[in-house]
């Protein structure tokens, strides 16, 4: 199981892992940059938030399940296979370095790990890596270095890490501002499937950044998001229902989004619920509600113990 983490800074970036709610996905956990908001237009749209996340996940898995997995590591055989070389050894004991999981945290030994499995062409460590530059943890902070790596970890194909760049090119963090360059390293990871970069991507679209204002992309690309169980967007489609932007008006359809994105953790879908409860018949409430808690997301339908929560922490 990989495990990889992200940090970047756009419409929704990454923090520390102990300080935000995480996805975990199997295969590969990685901080990675997410989520934009287009349903407050005065609320700001750089943010930053942990994701873990999964490059090549064939199961999810739960952080709970996930940690008791690794904490059953055979550490000493890891470390073996982590000194001659292997390295996913290197990418996993990093992690269990970074996290404190059977070891003392040390973010030193998890750079030195990370840079050792991303020589040898792994992304997620690559992406890491970067995350660990971008902070300043085990290593000296060099966003320079940071960026670097992230492009690295993108340009293997890495999901989170071609979401972290695309953050970097959206903020001009670093380097200087290409909303092309965020376009595209958006849309790469969203085609991967990360709902973090589809909700990007779909914010780029509703507000005509690097393309023309085009709403049906928009509601596309929320709509893939938010029927993964990514809060964000579950809040962002239910005000494109509710506006008419890109699909059909339906309240309906927006009570029932809203009340997804409120169980999800987004504080903006209750300010919503409240602001549109009058405009509807206690019917239409009522049939949102019911169609809200039959809601199973795609993810949860094909892996039963998938767990989507994500928090943004505002700049």
């Amino acid at each position: 199981m990989y495990v990889c983490r992200t940090c970047a800074v756009p419409l929704h970036c990454f923090g520390r892992a102990d300080s935000l709610k995480v996805t975990l996905m199997a295969e590969t956990v990685s901080r990675s940059a997410v989520g934009s908001v287009f349903s407050m237009p005065d609320r700001k749209h750089l943010a930053i938030l942990l994701a873990v996340l999964s490059l090549t996940a064939v199961r999810v898995v739960s952080q709970q399940n996930f940690a008791e997995q690794l904490e059953s590591t055979d550490l000493a055989g890891l470390k073996m296979r982590a000194e001659n070389g292997d390295a996913l050894a290197q990418f996993r004991l990093g992690y269990l370095y970074e996290q404190g999981i059977g070891v003392p945290r040390d973010y030193r030994q998890a750079a030195e790990l990370y840079r050792a499995a991303a020589v040898q062409g792994h992304s997620t460590a690559a992406n890491n890596l970067a995350v660990l530059y971008d902070h300043g943890l085990g290593v000296k902070k060099d966003l320079r270095n940071a960026i670097e790596w992230y492009r690295v970890s993108a340009e293997r194909g890495d999901s989170t890490g071609q979401c972290n760049l695309a953050s970097v090119y959206f903020s001009g963090r670093g380097i200087p501002r290409d909303y092309n360059a965020a376009m595209k390293w958006f849309r790469a990871a969203a085609e991967h499937g990360l709902p973090a970069a589809q909700n990007n991507l779909a914010y780029m679209y509703y507000n005509g950044i690097a393309v023309s204002i085009d709403y049906s992309q928009a509601a596309r690309w929320t709509r893939s998001a938010a029927e993964q169980g990514y809060a964000l967007a579950e809040t962002d489609l239910g005000y494109l229902f509710e506006q008419g932007k890109g699909v059909p008006l339906d309240y309906t359809a927006a009570y029932m989004w809203y009340t997804l994105g409120d169980s999800g953790g987004d504080p903006r879908a209750r300010a919503r619920m409240k602001s549109l409860f009058s405009l509807m018949l206690n019917k239409q409430r009522t049939e949102a509600r019911a169609r809200a808690a039959a809601w199973v997301p795609a993810a949860a339908s094909r892996h039963a113990d998938a767990q989507q929560s994500v928090v943004a922490v505002q700049h």
